[in-house]
């Protein structure tokens, strides 16, 4: 239970310096257009509150609904005059301007999107929970998606290394988007199984001996194994976050990493 609770952390640790969350969908009467004229840059605070209903502000016009809480799609709502609620973010817009957006739904559900507080009417019920932890929106703009950073991670177990269990372990973070960097898919998922081994690799450096011996050939060889498999999917990862691959990244290259990748991950034992 704590290794899995240590995993998420470090996760999550990569997702709150640049990547969102779980992207909303909107089932309204107009079909979903993209919005102009602005970005979400990124989202500075998330609350969560008992089940509010909400009324438009102004009942004869339309709301608009955003698909995801980075307000990249957005419909309108005419005809639904009351929403249901228990979540909000802030906002902060490539304009510089900061917004709150309340998640909604009616009552069947059949519609649902995030919408301007200014929209809404009603008092907000008891929160539950808050937190103020800054989430860079993910993008496909290469300029922004190239743009990597290298935590050094430190060792939260208990378990004690061999001498020889040396190995340079970072967090990679980034914007990168998973569904099209550069005209590949999965690269999101490659960071964050590097960053798994990674953590493996630092706090169980034995998950791979054959006997769980620690100072042995068997575990030198292994520990080898897996850092150097590590250490090539992080130097690839980079090169594909730079123009070392051009304005074209394989798929191949991409499919190829994880492939290693995996395969040290499915056989680790810790």
């Amino acid at each position: 239970m704590q290794k899995t609770h240590l995993i998420k952390a470090l996760f999550a640790l990569s997702v709150a310096l640049f990547v969102g969350g779980t992207v909303t969908t909107v089932d309204a009467s107009a079909k979903a257009v993209k919005t102009k004229g602005f970005r979400v840059v990124k989202i500075t605070k998330n609350t969560h509150y008992t089940k509010t209903s909400y009324t438009k502000k102004s009942p004869k016009k339309g709301v608009t609904l955003y698909s995801s809480r980075y307000l990249t799609k957005h419909t309108t709502s005419k005809k639904t005059k009351t929403f249901y609620s228990t979540q909000s973010i802030r906002v902060v817009k490539s304009t510089g301007k900061t917004a709150t957006y309340r998640y909604v739904k009616n009552t069947k559900g059949s519609v649902k999107g995030w919408i301007w507080t200014g929209n809404l009417k009603g008092k907000q019920g008891k929160t539950t929970s808050v937190s103020n932890k800054t989430v860079i929106a993910p993008t496909t703009n290469v300029k922004i998606a190239s743009k990597i950073t290298l935590t050094p991670l430190k060792q939260t177990s208990n378990v004690k290394p061999a001498k020889t269990d040396n190995a340079k372990i970072y967090v990679i973070s980034d914007a990168v988007s998973n569904s099209n960097y550069k005209g590949a898919k999965n690269v999101a998922t490659l960071r964050d199984k590097i960053n798994k081994l990674g953590y493996i690799l630092k706090n169980y450096p034995n998950a791979w001996d054959a006997e769980g011996a620690k100072s042995n050939q068997v575990h030198r060889d292994a520990y080898f194994e897996a850092s150097l498999i590590y250490n090539n999917a992080l130097n690839d990862y980079q090169g594909f976050k730079t123009s070392l691959y051009g304005n074209k990244l394989d798929q191949g290259a991409v499919n190829e990493e994880l492939k290693q990748v995996n395969w040290k991950l499915n056989t680790a034992k810790y």
